[in-house]
This record gives C-alpha cells, sequence and structure tokens, in this order.
C-alpha cells in the first residue's frame, strides 16, 4: 500500500560555493537517508516520483524557490507535504532571518542580502501550497564534536530557526506544523555517526523505532514525541549538553497522519485527538499573533518594497519594484505584483514586460 497523498522535498545544504568554510556535507547525506525511507514501501509508503531531494549544487536559491513553487502547483487540500530542511541559519544583514543556500554569501558573518532562502520569501511559497497538512522539519545550527569552524579561529553554528519567525510560517495555511532540532539559544549536535543525532532520531522513528502505530498511519505528534525524549537524552548523556527538538503548532491544531506506519495495509481512521506528553518544548501559538508576523515579513521582503528576484513576488509598500524575475498576477493597491506578466515601476504598470533594471522595461513598455 502506497501512502498516496504523501508529497515531500528534502534540502540539504552540504556545501557553499563561495563560502567552503561553511560545509557540513553530512547534511546532503541527510537528506538522501530520509529519501529513502519515505520512498520505502515497508515503511513510509511516499511515492517515489513524490519525493524531492535537494543537495549541494542542487541546493542553490534558484534551485530551492523552483522546487516550492512546483510543490505548490502540484500538491491538493487533502495532500500531506513533509518539507526537511538541513543546513545553516542565521540572520543577514538587512536584519531578517534566512535559511542557508548552496550560493549563499557572508557579510561580516552574516548572511548577504538576497544570497539564501529569506524568511518573507518562504513564508510566500508555503502560502501557495494548499494542502492543510503540511510538516516542515528544520535542523540548523549546527555543532559537531565541539562546533565546526568559520575561518582558523572563529567558531559558527548559526541560529536555530526563531520563535517569531516559525509563528509566522504557521500561518501560511491550515495544519502546519513545525518541528526544529532545538529550541533557541541552543545547538543541534552533529555526532559522530553516519547521519546528524537528529536525523538518525527521524529515521529512525519514520521506521517505527520508538514510535507506534495510529490505526496503521504515524502521526507527526507521536514522531516528535520520539524526537525530543531521543534527543534529550542523547545530547545528555553525550555531551553534557542541552538539546531540545521544538514543536511549534497554532493553538487548536491536532496532529495528522504523516506516513504509513511500517509500511501497514491495514489501515483505520485515524486518531487526531493524542497531544504530546507534558514536559515537552511544544510551543502553542495564536493564531492572530501568527497571522500577523507573516503578513509583516512578508511585506518585509524589501524593506522599501522591492523584490530582488523571484517569481510570484510580492512588492508592498510605495513604489514597489519587482527586480529581476516574472510576474504572474495582478496590481492592487498594496502594489502586490502576483499574475499576468508586468512590473510595477512608481505607479506605472507595463502590460506585459520583465523587469530588469532600476529603470528598464525590456518587453512590453511601461
Amino acid at each position: 500500500m502506497a501512502f498516496t497523498q504523501g508529497h515531500a522535498l528534502l534540502i540539504g545544504v552540504g556545501t557553499y560555493a563561495h563560502e567552503p568554510h561553511l560545509d557540513v556535507p553530512i547534511a546532503a547525506t541527510d537528506a538522501q537517508a530520509l529519501a529513502g525511507v519515505l520512498r520505502d514501501p515497508a515503511y513510509c509508503g511516499y511515492p517515489a516520483d513524490q519525493v524531492a531531494v535537494l543537495h549541494d549544487a542542487g541546493a542553490s536559491r534558484v534551485g530551492i524557490l523552483a522546487a516550492l513553487d512546483a510543490l505548490g502547483e502540484r500538491v491538493g487540500a487533502a495532500d500531506t507535504v513533509l518539507l526537511y530542511f538541513c543546513g545553516h541559519g542565521d540572520y543577514g544583514d538587512d536584519g531578517d532571518y534566512y535559511l542557508t543556500t548552496h550560493d549563499t554569501r557572508l557579510s561580516g558573518g552574516r548572511i548577504a542580502s538576497g544570497s539564501g532562502l529569506r524568511q518573507g520569501e518562504f513564508i510566500a511559497r508555503l502560502r501557495a501550497i494548499k494542502a492543510k497538512r503540511l510538516l516542515l522539519v528544520v535542523n540548523a545550527c549546527h555543532a559537531g564534536e565541539l562546533a565546526p569552524t568559520l575561518g582558523p579561529d572563529t567558531p559558527y553554528t548559526g541560529t536555530p530557526l526563531p520563535a517569531p519567525t516559525a509563528a509566522a510560517l504557521l500561518s501560511t495555511g491550515e495544519g502546519r506544523i513545525i518541528i526544529t532540532a532545538c529550541r533557541e539559544g541552543q545547538q543541534s549536535y552533529i555526532g559522530t555517526g553516519a547521519l546528524t543525532l537528529f536525523t538518525q532520531a527521524l529515521v529512525d522513528g519514520l521506521q517505527g523505532r520508538g514510535t507506534s502505530s495510529t490505526r496503521g498511519y504515524l502521526s507527526a505528534f507521536d514522531l516528535y514525541t520520539h524526537l525530543y525524549f531521543t534527543i534529550e537524552e542523547t545530547v545528555r548523556r553525550q555531551y553534557g549538553a542541552t538539546q531540545e527538538p521544538e514543536l511549534t503548532v497554532l493553538k487548536g491544531v491536532g496532529p495528522f497522519a504523516v506516513a504509513l506506519y511500517r509500511g501497514a495495509t491495514v489501515l483505520g481512521d485515524f486518531d487526531d485527538t493524542a497531544q504530546p506528553p507534558a514536559g515537552t518544548a511544544v510551543r502553542e501559538v495564536n493564531p492572530a499573533h501568527a497571522q500577523s508576523l507573516g503578513d509583516r515579513y512578508q511585506a518585509n521582503l524589501t524593506g522599501s518594497g522591492a523584490i530582488a528576484q523571484g517569481d510570484r513576488a510580492t512588492a508592498v509598500g510605495a513604489g514597489g519594484v519587482l527586480i529581476r524575475g516574472k510576474n504572474t498576477g495582478t496590481i492592487n493597491t498594496r502594489t502586490q505584483i502576483d499574475t499576468g506578466g508586468g512590473a510595477y515601476i512608481g505607479g506605472n504598470v507595463s502590460a506585459g514586460g520583465d523587469f530588469v533594471g532600476r529603470d528598464k522595461i525590456t518587453k512590453g513598455g511601461g
């Protein structure tokens, strides 16, 4: 039996074209190992062609944005989506939070603006995904036995997904659940195995090791519970440190089936009433607060209404400008560019053009 509603996008940024000192090759291995268990009919049962993996050069900014767009185009409301990111996360020199990509650059120890997956861009892409069951798993802020290094003497571990960013991501649709490898202020230990400690526990849980069946399915909350206790105990025992995987969810949202349980062939009605046990790192977010953050972060993509690049972009603010990237939408009073193939320049709209500079429309005029 296949988990036909399952779709996955797995990203492992193991190498960096411009900043090789940031390389964490195991991130690519993690993504590939996770793809293997998701596609395995003896375990999760995802159709093989519905599991996309991006790693190394394939995990570029353009590649990731294109894969997110493709996911938004092919999934429906009844589908289940698993998004996985393993790499670095940190603040940019523009003050926004970024997940790194293969072509990320650093500026003053921060991510150079526009050279990674910016929080507002990520929010916009998730809003285009219609699935009402989406699990986002983020394994960032890596530490090794001690830590990888940024240059000879300066340690670099990055920053875990900040609580406000996680809350904003929940505003992108119904049934969003986020699991991060650690809380803010903590680090995600790589360990000494073939996979990072967190991803090894994730793969084990998806294989039914340390998890239980919910009428033939594996629950997102049961998977989280396994991750929390496994990682918290392992890191405390091996390193004398604290790493607590965190579950972030909107108040009132319950679990959903994330995969088949050990390739189950007899399925019942999924039990969506269970909750994670007390004492785990569960953070419930007020829906109105999440929506406010999501709107603000997407609106602040440029700070002045401009977007550096990308399809389906939104420029919000007086005189919004789309720089590089095709438009596919209408323009409203908030200067939103979303359909129709035009560009907006200081109040002027071209009927069908691509904006390639700061003062020129190459097609269609405007």
